[in-house]
């Protein structure tokens, strides 16, 4: 109680900016804001430990991006295919850590120069300018056998790149670190949680200790985004990402129109977790509240809600909410008509995807190329790993969003999300 009475006499407080001293380290920075201007939200406590622009963690920390696929550039191969032999295209990748994945898709281009002469431009969205040094080192040295005329950009979000093109999106673990709401069910109703900066002796006086409080009356956000939640009744914890629910509607609004499709990829449920914040430093398990700006904050993907914010623009009359507040996943819905025009793939398992792209198949063709019996034996341990139930294969989820402006393309189902009824395993198939 004390908490939430705190909790109402700062909110009431004007919000300003603070422009903190580069000798401030984020806690104290997050801190003052707090006692300047009452509790912040989760979202609001990510994007500050992440993005800060001075101590954000992904400007001073050196962010590994994951070893890129070689099927996904069969994949996107696959796709392009689709359009013809005279529809050029570009590729938009999400996150594109160190430029892996892409090194790896360009190889994959590179072996069918069919599709790879209809390529035109690789753009990457991408903020942090050591990262963007990192990606530009990498892509063009693969550049020079794979593709040395293709043009190459980087942006800092998706409404900085131009529509009109046909445009295949990779989003790989780029959607866990976008901030989220984070919701919590007290006697029976749903509450937001802040954060807050408390004395850790009393509790109801400001401090420099960061704690999670809840808000004591529904929030703006509450009533916004809950909706989008299936089964809340059986729920106690609810995270909703609303910066993944726009992109998904943006990327699905520019497929619509210009063609193309998006594949994403991340650690991921189907709606049934609940408390997956969490941090890590070094490698290992942190406390999300300690240390902003040197841990890297994340929580699962709720791919049911991804799905459910493409879908929901297919019923205007579903939400009637204020569209002034700050909702980016709310302002597209005047693109209902061309969000109608998508149609949605999975999510299925890493597994099913994979196996169904081959890589059973490559794996023997691998093997069988080796003579080495140790390296056999480190391709036969990787690909378990990449499909194993008890590893990766069963924790990360792919999704697509193909176009569907005709029964033609709405019939026509990627490689990698073919019916469970083909192979028996239960997944869930596109529809």
């Amino acid at each position: 109680m004390l908490r939430s009475v705190r909790y109402c006499l700062r909110l009431q407080k004007c919000y300003y900016s603070v422009n903190p001293s580069n000798e401030e380290d984020l806690n104290s920075i997050i801190c003052r804001q707090i006692r300047s201007a009452g509790p912040i939200s989760v979202s609001e406590y990510m994007k500050l430990s992440l993005h800060h622009p001075i101590h954000g963690y992904y400007k001073t920390s050196s962010v590994i991006g994951p070893e890129g696929d070689f099927l996904l550039g069969i994949w996107i191969v696959s796709e392009s295919m689709k359009y013809g032999k005279n529809t050029p295209f570009e590729i938009v990748e999400f996150g594109p850590g160190r430029g892996s994945l892409m090194t790896s898709v360009l190889t994959s281009l590179n072996k069918f120069p069919a599709a790879n002469s209809l390529f035109r431009h690789l753009r990457f969205i991408e903020r942090s300018d050591s990262l963007r040094k990192q990606q530009e080192s990498a892509i063009f040295s693969v550049l020079k056998t794979c593709h040395s005329s293709l043009d190459v950009t980087w942006h800092s979000s998706l409404d900085e790149i131009p529509t009109g093109t046909t445009s295949f999106y990779l989003a790989n673990e780029f959607l866990d670190a976008l901030p989220i709401h984070r919701f919590q069910k007290v006697d029976g109703k749903w509450r937001e949680v802040f954060v807050d900066a408390i004395n850790p002796s009393n509790p109801i006086e400001p401090g420099d200790h960061l704690t999670f409080i809840t808000s004591p009356s529904d929030t703006m956000a509450s009533t916004t985004y809950l909706p989008f939640i299936d089964d809340l009744s059986e729920k106690t914890i609810v995270e909703v990402c609303p910066d993944g629910g726009a992109l998904v509607q943006k990327m699905a609004s520019r497929i619509a129109a210009d063609g193309g499709s998006a594949l994403i990829v991340d650690y991921g449920h189907v709606g049934e977790r609940q408390d997956t914040l969490r941090a890590f430093k070094n490698h290992e398990l942190h406390d999300p509240l300690k240390d902003p700006g040197q841990a890297d904050i994340t929580a699962d993907v709720d791919f049911a809600f991804l799905r459910r914010s493409v879908e929901a623009a297919n019923k205007p009359g579903m939400f009637k909410l204020d569209l002034t507040f700050c909702a980016p996943i709310l302002n597209l819905f005047f693109n209902n008509f061309l969000l109608t025009l998508v149609v949605v793939h999975g999510p299925v398992s890493q597994a099913y995807f994979l196996i169904h792209m081959g890589i059973l198949l490559r794996l023997k063709n691998l093997v069988a190329r080796t003579k080495n019996e140790e390296e056999k034996q480190k391709l036969i341990a990787s690909t378990e790993m990449l499909v194993g139930t008890n590893q990766m294969g069963k924790r990360f989820k792919f999704m697509a969003i193909t176009a569907g402006r005709s029964e033609k393309e709405k019939q026509s189902i990627p490689a990698g999300f073919y019916p469970t009824w083909q192979t028996g395993e239960e997944e869930q198939s596109a529809s």
